[in-house]
């Protein structure tokens, strides 16, 4: 990203040549190969791995239980685990996908997706309104993004960049393929706005914890959760229309599927604690029948509203045995 253009660029750089980016480019290879292989195949390989992940992922996976703890403690302890399981199935089907948004055609890729609720995208485009897509943090939802782009919707979007500098360019080239914007989380709002102002429409991911200061604590499927109210804002400096959105991959179909609920209106009211309770309440209703499709392990309960430690960080120091 340049110093005058908030837009993420990703050109390729010769050092990624160098011998300590190959074990990077044998992933990418699998990847590529991956995507010519057939899908039920492929997903019967991605299901068999899974107890792996959860016998060897320690901490990753207790943060996910930890999390489905919170969100559903009426589930008895089996049904956690079976929910646990069945999203790093979901996880590993999608990234072993990844490489088909590289290496197949636009043609293909949008036979892969089903749509429900596409009358309330038709809808808005009708009225000519910018559109936020509000899509909470699946496991495909880079997918869910660049099959909208594939119809030539103008979209942009912020993104933390990948540690690893080589897969970071494979990822935004890849997210890039259809005309997209990318902007770096630290390019901040006012990109976002000029350019929903300019015609595009926002991709934007509304549920990861930013701590205390800039957040507000609502609920979370009954849990208080450190919550942006960036949202109701955005809308009201923009005028855009909200589309909540979840981008998810159906074990049974073998297919990815992109479900649209109603735009949120009227959004804005007076009342911010409201309004971002209202986000929330919306990904929980997306979540409903796909509760597995979410990326449990990232901390989405961190802050805390009675501490200031936070709430994963004792059990994760229990598993490093400090």
């Amino acid at each position: 990203m340049s110093g005058h253009d908030p837009v993420y660029q990703h050109p390729f750089k010769p050092r990624y040549l160098y011998p300590k980016y190959w074990p990077t480019w044998l992933a990418i290879a699998a990847l590529w190969l991956l995507a010519w292989v057939p899908v039920r195949l492929r997903d019967r390989v991605a299901a068999a791995l899974a107890p792996l992940l959860i016998r060897f992922a320690k901490k990753q996976c207790y943060i996910a239980r930890t999390n489905i703890g919170l969100c559903f403690p009426e589930l008895p302890e089996a049904e956690r685990e079976r929910m646990l399981r069945h999203s790093i199935e979901v996880g590993l089907m999608g990234f072993f996908g990844y490489g088909e948004w590289t290496a197949r055609s636009k043609l293909y890729l949008q036979s892969r997706f089903r749509v429900q609720g596409q009358e309330h995208l038709d809808a808005c485009l009708a009225a000519g309104d910018k559109i936020i897509f509000m899509i909470p943090h699946t496991w495909t939802l880079d997918a869910g993004g660049l099959y909208l782009n594939s119809f030539g919707l103008p979209m942009c979007t912020m993104m933390h960049s990948a540690k690893n500098e080589l897969f970071d360019w494979f990822i935004n080239r890849q997210r890039t393929r259809f005309g997209g914007l990318i902007y770096e989380r630290d390019a901040g709002i006012k990109s976002v706005i000029k350019t929903l102002r300019d015609g595009n429409h926002f991709f934007y991911l509304p549920d990861q914890d930013h701590g205390r200061e800039a957040s507000l604590f609502v609920p979370f499927f009954g849990e208080p959760k450190a919550t942006l109210p960036a949202l109701p804002k955005l809308v009201r400096l923009t005028g855009a229309t909200v589309l909540p959105v979840l981008s998810v991959y159906n074990t049974e179909q073998h297919r990815y599927e992109l479900i649209i609920r109603p735009a949120m209106t009227p959004y804005p009211t007076a009342d911010l604690h409201a309004d971002t309770r209202a986000m929330n309440a919306e990904i929980e209703a997306l979540l409903t029948d796909w509760p597995e499709q979410y990326m449990w392990f990232l901390k989405y309960f961190q802050t805390q509203v009675d501490s200031d430690e936070g709430r994963y960080e004792a059990g994760i120091r229990r598993i490093r045995g400090k």
